[in-house]
C-alpha cells in the first residue's frame, strides 16, 4: 500500500479568515484533519483549533488529539497522538495537522514533528500568522522599524527580568503573561507604551492600552503583551 502525507497547517490566532489560501487548501484536500485539544479542568476539555476548523466549515473527518498544557508525562501523551497520525499516514491518507497560530512558535506542533522526523515521515509545513503579529495591528503600532530590536519573553521568570530586557529599548513581546501578577503596577511604574491583548481574532478578543483597565482584571492563559520602546509613536 502507498503511503499518505503529512501536513502541519498553522491556523492563524483565531480569526478564520487569517488562515492562509495554502493552509485552506490543504484542509479541502485531507482525508482527516487532527487537531490539539487540552485540559482545562478534570473531565473538562477546550480546542481553539477546533473553534476555527467548525467556523471555516472544512467538512472533512476531524479527530481531537489530547496535549496536556503542563504536568508530568507530557511525553507520552505527544507519542501516542504521533502513533495515531502515523497510523493513517501508513493507511495511504492525506492526513493535516493544525494548529493555532504558527506551526513553530511555542506550538505542540514542534514536539510531534521532532517524532516524523525521527521516524523519516515527509512533513509539508505551511506557516500561520502568531498572535503577536496579529495583535500588533490593532495597536496601530509598528511592531518594530528600522533599527529598533524584537524581543520575546515566554513565561517571564520575574519583573526584574522583564526590566531588564526594557532596558535593550527593544519591543518587547510577552507570551504566557499570567505565570506573573501586578501587571498594572509594573506597566504603570515603567512607563512605556504598550497593548495588552486576550484571545485575538477570537469572538471573545480583548485589548487595551490603559494600564488602569488592567488592575482587577484575571490575565488568561492566552494574553499577550507588547511594550514599546520609549520614543514609539
Amino acid at each position: 500500500m502507498n503511503k499518505g502525507t503529512f501536513t502541519g497547517v498553522g491556523l492563524g490566532p483565531g480569526d478564520p479568515e487569517l488562515i492562509t489560501l495554502k493552509g485552506f487548501r490543504a484542509l479541502q484536500a485531507a482525508d482527516i484533519i487532527f487537531y490539539p485539544v487540552s485540559a482545562e479542568s478534570e473531565g473538562q476539555y477546550h480546542s481553539f483549533s477546533a473553534n476555527i476548523l467548525d467556523q471555516l466549515q472544512v467538512y472533512k473527518p476531524c479527530e481531537p488529539l489530547l496535549f496536556p498544557m503542563k504536568g508530568k508525562g507530557t511525553q507520552k501523551f505527544y507519542d501516542e497522538a504521533f502513533l495515531r497520525i502515523k497510523q493513517e499516514y501508513e493507511n495511504g491518507k492525506n492526513v493535516v495537522l493544525v494548529s493555532e497560530g504558527d506551526l513553530f512558535f511555542y506550538s505542540t506542533f514542534g514536539y510531534i514533528f521532532k517524532l516524523a522526523k525521527e521516524a523519516k515521515i515527509p512533513c509539508r509545513l505551511i506557516p500561520g500568522i502568531p498572535a503577536f503579529i496579529a495583535a500588533s495591528a490593532l495597536g496601530n503600532q509598528p511592531l518594530a522599524e528600522k533599527t529598533t530590536g524584537l524581543e520575546v519573553i515566554a513565561k517571564p521568570e520575574s519583573f526584574d527580568a522583564v526590566s531588564k530586557a526594557l532596558k535593550h529599548q527593544s519591543t518587547i513581546v510577552i507570551m504566557k503573561m499570567s505565570v506573573l501578577k501586578g501587571w498594572h503596577s509594573f506597566l504603570k511604574t515603567t512607563g512605556r507604551p504598550f497593548l495588552y491583548t486576550e484571545r485575538v481574532g477570537t469572538g471573545n478578543e480583548f485589548f487595551t492600552d490603559n494600564a488602569e483597565e488592567l488592575e482587577f482584571r484575571k490575565i488568561p492563559y492566552f494574553a499577550l503583551l507588547i511594550i514599546y520602546p520609549e520614543n514609539a509613536n
